[in-house]
């Protein structure tokens, strides 16, 4: 017998004494109950289970107890219906003043595409729609297969999901492009032009208000402000500096999160806030009181995610997006176009581990899945500080070429200075489960039982995760499974049809580190030409991200 048999007999009686590898996550697509060509997850219902370790531990099956919130889409927005100003930064509006040109020189200098003309078209004929057509719905907001629809809306996007399981959001109508909804209410909001809700713990709302509807002939010129209510009061969050109106540039503002401290007596909110130049900048705010409404509001700059570096306009503009219980902020900076970084003017995500610290500093993600200069979009934060979102995957040149393919991602961070003694073998626990290290989801959905189900899906975008650590998701689905596990395996030999699903992302009771098995690449390349990607799912929701002043 040959020493290459001997050493293949003695592997395959190894490999199965072993047990068999399992997957740390088990896929569970969510029906809409609503209409629409693609269906994204948008945030999961907060919970924790018993057990420190979620969802690892006790047997969550397919996560029932956990409601997700998604949206449909039929075609791209033309601008997001979510944030406060076109493409979350054009302040100015000058690029959405000038249709489709504008959305053409808002590709070409903001992001560097060697495809402007489609970019732009697809976006462009959704704005018209929008603006000058119909008032045919795009976004179709569900929660669990029950349609979310307030009474005159039209188009509906959901946020987040309060404690109760309520939506928190925003929808449009024949007269306001913006209306806030959540299951707290205020008289107050129905006063101002526009409102949009971002967050609620149930008692307390935050989101924005602006001063012009942004519809009709109003679509144009709109300040916003951040904004903090409850069902009897209503707080606008101050300017951090400049004007209302600074020549042809408009103050913005939103509060994106926040967390009550109540031993230490403070609220604190994040979100952008509007600086000198017009610049809207991610920002810390602190109030100096655990009851939110009743605080003193002071805008504390996230330095390194700021807009003017040194002089220069860096970045187009930043938020911090998300704040858990161990005062962990994490958001994103767009580099500006200006100034593109390792060949892409990228939506880089950061993390500040301690908003209470007396010197607020971002740290942009770098190392392992996080290359120099990767683009991305932050999902959101849980209080074992795992931190999900979606990040390139692909480190090609974007600038004067194609854009990047982007995947899910989950990072646990591990301990900070905010974490409680009580809590900190949980998070080290949580984390080892994941080899100490972030993770592409779709590394984290393949092999043992569960396999065949999950490799229908591979993993977009990671919009939410709770304490119990499911997630709330979007995949591209390959009905039956891909034709192999591997990251770019084709689906039906590349002529199947795909199609853009939301999914949960359900922790399997048991697994550990050693059930980790990732996904190989297959050499050749894959080129999908799956009928139900339309528009380009594998970039849909890329221009979520936040960007700002025009270069010229």
């Amino acid at each position: 017998m040959s020493s290459k048999l001997q050493l293949t007999t003695l592997a395959v009686l190894v490999s199965a004494a072993l047990p068999a590898q399992a997957a740390l996550y088990k896929v569970v697509e969510v029906a809409p109950g609503v209409t629409g060509n693609e269906v994204y997850g948008t945030a999961i219902q907060p919970g924790a289970t018993a057990d420190p370790k979620g969802c690892f531990v006790d047997d969550c099956a397919d996560g029932a107890s956990y409601k997700l919130a998604g949206e449909t889409r039929n075609r791209p927005d033309g601008f997001s219906y979510r944030e406060e100003v076109p493409f979350a930064m054009d302040n100015s509006f000058g690029y959405i003043e000038d249709d489709y040109d504008g959305f053409e020189d808002y590709c070409f200098y903001q992001l560097g595409y060697a495809t402007c003309e489609y970019w732009a078209s697809d976006r462009w004929s959704s704005w018209y729609n929008e603006t000058y057509s119909s008032n045919t719905p795009n976004s179709l907001a569900f929660i669990e297969g029950s349609a979310e629809k307030p009474s005159g809306a039209i188009n509906t996007v959901i946020n987040s999901l309060d404690p109760n399981g309520k939506p928190v959001g925003n929808f449009s109508t024949s007269s306001k492009r913006n209306e806030a909804f959540s299951a707290v209410t205020n008289s107050s909001l129905t006063s101002k032009a526009q409102s949009r809700a971002w967050a609620s713990d149930g008692t307390y709302t935050v989101g924005s208000t602006s001063s012009k509807s942004g519809i009709g002939g109003e679509r144009y010129y709109y300040s916003s402000a951040p904004a903090i209510w409850s069902g009897s009061d209503f707080v606008s969050i101050p300017r951090a500096g400049g004007y209302e109106v600074d020549d042809d540039y408009f103050a913005q503002g939103s509060m994106r999160d926040f967390y009550i401290d109540s031993a230490g007596g403070k609220t604190y909110g994040v979100g952008y806030n509007n600086y000198s130049d017009q610049h809207m900048n991610a920002t810390i705010f602190i109030g100096n009181s655990a009851t939110p409404t009743s605080a003193t509001w002071r805008s504390a700059l996230i330095y390194n995610a700021q807009v003017d570096i040194s002089g220069d306009n860096i970045n187009s503009n930043s938020v911090a997006t998300n704040i858990n219980k161990n005062l962990v902020v994490v958001g994103q900076a767009k580099r500006s176009g200006g100034f593109p970084q390792n060949g892409a003017a990228s939506n880089r995500l950061f993390i500040v581990p301690d908003a209470s610290a007396s010197s607020i500093n971002a740290s942009f993600f770098y190392g392992g899945i996080f290359f120099d200069g990767a683009g991305g979009e932050m999902g959101g934060i849980n209080n074992f500080n795992e931190i999900v979102g979606r990040i390139d995957s692909e480190n090609h040149r974007e600038y004067d070429g194609k854009q990047r393919r982007q995947r899910a991602f989950i990072y646990p961070y591990g301990e900070t200075s905010g974490v409680a003694d009580a809590d900190k073998a949980a998070i080290t626990a949580r984390r080892a489960i994941f080899k100490n290290k972030a993770w592409l989801l779709d590394d984290l959905t393949n092999g043992g039982s569960e396999s065949s189900n999950n490799n229908q899906y591979r993993i977009y975008d990671a919009s939410d995760i709770n304490d119990a650590g499911v997630i709330s998701a979007t995949a591209v689905k390959c009905s039956g499974g891909y034709d192999s596990t591997s990251h770019n395996a084709y689906c039906g030999d590349g002529n199947g049809t795909e199609k853009v699903v939301a999914v949960k992302l359900v922790p399997i009771a048991g697994s550990d580190a050693s059930a980790i098995e990732p996904r190989s690449y297959d050499s050749t390349a894959t080129e999908r030409k799956g009928a139900g990607l339309g528009f380009g799912a594998l970039t849909i929701l890329g221009l979520f991200g936040f960007m700002r002043k025009r270069i010229k």
